[in-house]
């Protein structure tokens, strides 16, 4: 006997699941719902398989090929424009040259089809219907038959006062070949509503059979996730690509499952997914292939495809997640929620019961949905964040996403030009930047690799080099792990906004083309130049001292940076006790004082933040540590000019003054504040080595210690508070805000700074976030403190 299977569904009631996907190729626990079909005639000995399309045809060809995989035989034949359940299959009339069973590809039974053959061929029919019983027959066509099963009654999708039985038609037909001739060709033709009432009308032989065992057809989103949940309970007779570690609990090979991590059954766990410490898996999960839950998250009756990411402490309850879905920390989603495929979903987001989200749709964070998301998208069309490029190492800024944008960058303001590459010592960050150096070359863009290396050491390589600009990729650890591509230009500053706008439409439009065969760019290694940048650091602070006295400095560096930090010490002159964190047992601050140091640094391996630590073990605030770094600045180039952020303390004025120096106020962006220092490239705020440098000299110049040069500094303080802010809401904020400058002073440099008296407030708009920080100055705690609490208060009665 040869079998068709029905797989042209388009599956509109699963939508968003069926958006990029035919009905049958809806996955099962870990499999599509056809092969299941193809296993259950496999099982009965039929090989010979039809297969009839119209939606998306190639997913399935792709899929099962000739079958040969699957141990069957399989033809496709495609529908150019909808022929009915019955006008499909005449399509294949050619192929079924002998009694063949039609069954659909979009149901799960484990119908016993041998019974049902015998059941045919003793009635001699002419046509076999195989029924089911079921509890709400609603949604199906239901049959009545005679005594001998003879059919003599059926009507399609009744009413409640039309229902007369609860036998139902499962789409399960056994048919002799010559049925086919009573259908038209190439005409839209249905089993239900004209082959079978013919065929009753004529008074052919047509029965039904009455199957027991498990019959479920996938129609509605309801059902796809209780059939999931009847597979995982044992209700139907299947076989799963997993062994059953505990009762109800089944594992793919190559599924890693933390230690502590709860499971409450029944439960699937598909191969290559990762649960993490603190993971909860409540009952009737089914999480496919390649997915990761992390830390703290809790799951319960939801569904997850494959590649999905679950960031930190979400909370899922009942939803159904597809593919490809990145779901940031915090995130909650209610019952009945469905997912479509690469949709991203922002941190502290909160999906409410059966919202549905079609593919590709990106929320933003801490949004609330009410509502389905079908039409619009709310993804951002920034590509640059404040630092560069930058998101979540291999679920955000992925391969793919990296080849996209160096091809979009190189060919849009590089083509033909030079540009360095380089980045920071993780496996990450240095398979991204072969992935860059590849791309940019494919555009015709030359590329010299730096190799390992910090942003300021490939700032300064930049300038030495003469290259019109280059690429780092940054990867860090702390906190939450971040990737960066960094972008700077020809003067090693970060890239304009006019050159971010160029690269993003490119991006975005994927206009650019590639360089001819002939024409690739070059490529060139140059490592050592950090060794290179240091050296010529060290040989410039060096000529300015005076005192040879040497310091004693305490340095907590990874072992990576201490292979450069260690020859600039000794090439400054100074004796530096170089430590990790892993090889003193005293806290930091407390070795730094029993060191009988003059100064304690810890240094970040970006080569730009550091934090001081005084002779006395006292860890410097951020605010006082910019303005002695300012200090130090401003003493080693009276009469500059240097760039400081709108936030920065307003005491750099009055101290830029006594030196006959100038304070310029920027906004908050690197570019800005390095534009606006008019002598140097390198700024204290950026360059921790400089920075460094700078401190050291001054310490040594006035033979004061840092603490008693610290105490010096007239007293002020800030306080700095984010206010959580919808998108949507933002503009709003600005707006009524700035109605306020009317009557108060403010500055407008970069959001907003309202001056009272010698205290000021900054309300500043967060460029990567739904959010503001809002910072106040003042000479005492409390105030600054009430200025801020007076100030969030105006900002959330706003948004209310």
């Amino acid at each position: 006997m040869k079998a068709v299977i029905m797989a042209g569904g388009k599956g509109t009631r699963l939508r968003p699941l069926t958006c990029h996907l035919p009905k049958p190729m809806v996955p099962l626990t870990g499999k599509p719902c056809m092969q299941y079909t193809v296993e259950l005639l496999k099982q009965y000995g039929i090989h010979d398989i039809a297969v009839t399309m119209q939606y998306l045809p190639e997913v399935i060809r792709s899929y099962f090929g000739d079958g040969s995989e699957f141990g069957v035989n399989m033809r496709y034949f495609d529908e150019d424009s909808p022929l009915g359940t019955a006008g499909s299959v005449k399509n294949a009339q050619k192929f079924l040259d002998e009694t063949f069973i039609v069954i659909s590809g979009d149901a799960l039974t484990d119908f016993n089809l041998e019974r049902a053959l015998s059941f045919h061929q003793k009635q001699n029919s002419l046509a076999t219907l195989v029924l089911t019983r079921v509890t709400h027959p609603l949604e199906y066509g239901i049959v009545m038959t005679d005594e001998q099963g003879k059919v003599n009654r059926f009507l399609e999708k009744p009413s409640w006062s039309e229902v007369f039985s609860d036998t139902v038609n499962t789409g399960i037909y056994i048919l002799e070949p010559e049925v086919l001739d009573r259908i038209p060709d190439a005409q839209e033709y249905d089993f239900s509503g004209q082959l079978f009432p013919a065929l009753l009308e004529a008074q052919e032989p047509m029965y039904g059979y009455i199957s027991e065992g498990y019959w479920s057809d996938i129609g509605n989103l309801q059902q796809y996730r209780q059939t999931q949940f009847d597979m995982l309970e044992g209700k139907v007779n299947v076989q799963l690509n997993a062994k059953q570690i505990m009762p109800g609990v089944y594992v793919e090979e190559h599924a890693r499952i933390s230690p502590n991590v709860q499971i409450k059954g029944p439960a699937y766990i598909g191969s290559n997914s990762f649960l993490e410490d603190e993971v909860e898996l409540g009952a009737y999960c089914v999480i496919g292939r390649n997915n990761r839950i992390s830390k703290g998250t809790s799951l319960s009756h939801s569904i997850l495809w494959d590649h999905n990411h679950v960031a930190e402490r979400s909370e899922l309850s009942g939803s159904t997640l597809t593919s490809g879905i990145v779901c940031k920390e915090d995130s909650s989603l209610g019952d009945g929620s469905v997912i479509g495929s690469h949709v991203t979903i922002g941190a502290g987001s909160t999906i409410k019961p059966h919202v549905k989200i079609w593919p590709g749709k990106k929320l933003r964070e801490r949004t609330q949905l009410n509502t389905s998301f079908i039409w619009g998208d709310h993804a951002s069309k920034s590509l640059y964040k404040t630092y560069g490029v930058s998101g979540s190492p291999n679920i955000e800024l992925t391969p793919e996403v990296t080849a996209r944008f160096a091809t979009a960058y190189g060919a849009t303001v590089a083509a033909g030009k030079t540009l360095t590459v380089s980045c920071s010592p993780h496996e990450f960050s240095r398979l991204l930047k072969r992935i860059v150096t590849a791309s940019l070359q494919s555009v015709g863009t030359h590329v010299i690799d730096l190799g390992d290396c910090f942003p300021p050491a490939a700032s300064f390589a930049i300038r030495q080099l003469g290259t019109a600009g280059g690429i780092h990729i940054t990867y860090t650890e702390e906190g939450k792990a971040a990737c960066c591509l960094e972008c700077m230009d020809g003067m090693g500053l970060p890239i304009s906004k006019a050159w971010e706008r160029k690269v993003e439409n490119s991006f975005w439009q994927e206009d650019y083309g590639r360089a001819a065969s002939g024409q690739i760019g070059s490529y060139q290694a140059e490592s050592g130049w950090i060794e290179t940048y240091t050296r010529s650091l060290a040989q410039e602070i060096s000529y300015e001292r005076t005192n040879r006295q040497p310091l004693r400095v305490v340095v907590e560096s990874s072992p990576w940076m201490q292979q450069f930090a260690i020859p600039y010490f000794e090439q400054l002159g100074v004796e530096a006790i170089h430590v990790t964190k892993t090889n003193i047992q005293e806290p930091f601050a407390k070795f730094v004082q029993l060191s009988e140091a003059s100064l304690g640094i810890r240094l970040h391996d970006d080569g730009r933040g550091m934090q001081l630590v005084t002779e006395q073990g006292d860890a410097v605030s951020r605010d006082v540590q910019i303005v002695f770094l300012y200090l130090s600045y401003l003493h080693s180039r009276p009469g500059s000019t240097i760039g400081a952020p709108v936030s920065a303390p307003h005491l750099l004025e009055s101290l830029a003054e006594g030196l006959g120096a100038r304070i310029v106020r920027t906004k908050e962006l690197a570019r800005a504040v390095l534009e606006a220092t008019k002598e140097s490239n390198m700024h204290p705020l950026f360059d921790s080595f400089f920075a460094l440098g700078l401190v050291l000299l001054h310490l040594e110049r006035t033979g004061t210690s840092f603490s008693e040069l610290l105490s010096l500094l007239p007293s002020f303080y800030l306080h700095r508070e984010r206010i959580d802010c919808p998108w949507d809401h933002k503009g709003q904020v600005m707006r009524t805000m700035m109605e306020r400058t009317k009557k108060e002073r403010a500055d407008l440099v970069d959001g907003i700074k309202f001056y009272h008296g010698d205290q000021w407030v900054l309300l500043l708009p967060l460029a990567d976030d739904p959010a503001f920080q809002v910072i106040a100055q003042s000479t005492d705690p409390m105030t600054a403190q009430t200025l801020v609490q007076a100030y969030k208060t105006e900002i959330l009665n706003i948004i209310q």
